[in-house]
């Protein structure tokens, strides 16, 4: 199980590796459930772990505006499970922790007790 936290402006978050080509960083991220990408990164965390360009992607944000955007691939560890993921960057200054990187588990957020949870899903431990 990976236990996260709320931060002081009360957004779920939780810790997640990203390894890079010349060094690796431990993070914070936000989780977005509207995010269906794995990991948005602030530009100024990126640069320095020396990602691989991946490619190009389209996404629609939520006023509809479609963005193209060039795409980075890094190794991520969330809690035990290492996988290579495609990366977007972005000029905020929070990543984003998105849907693709929990598919196969179970998020559980209670805003009453300000938990956050992610354990591996009872599906995948049949298989």
């Amino acid at each position: 199980m990976i236990r996260g936290y709320f931060d002081d402006v009360g957004q779920p978050r939780i810790a997640v590796s990203i390894f890079g080509n010349r060094g690796e960083l431990t993070i914070d991220a936000v989780i977005d459930t509207g995010f269906d990408g794995s990991l948005c990164l602030p530009l100024s965390l990126a640069i320095p772990l020396g990602l691989e360009l991946h490619g190009r992607i389209n996404y629609e944000l939520a006023d509809g505006t479609i963005k193209r955007e060039l795409t980075f691939e890094a190794t991520i560890r969330l809690g035990e499970a290492i996988n290579r993921a495609e990366i977007s960057l972005t000029e905020s200054e929070d990543a984003l922790l998105g849907s693709e990187l929990l598919d196969g588990y179970v998020l559980e957020i209670d805003y009453g007790n300000r938990t956050v949870e992610i354990r591996e899903s009872p599906m995948n431990s049949e298989a």
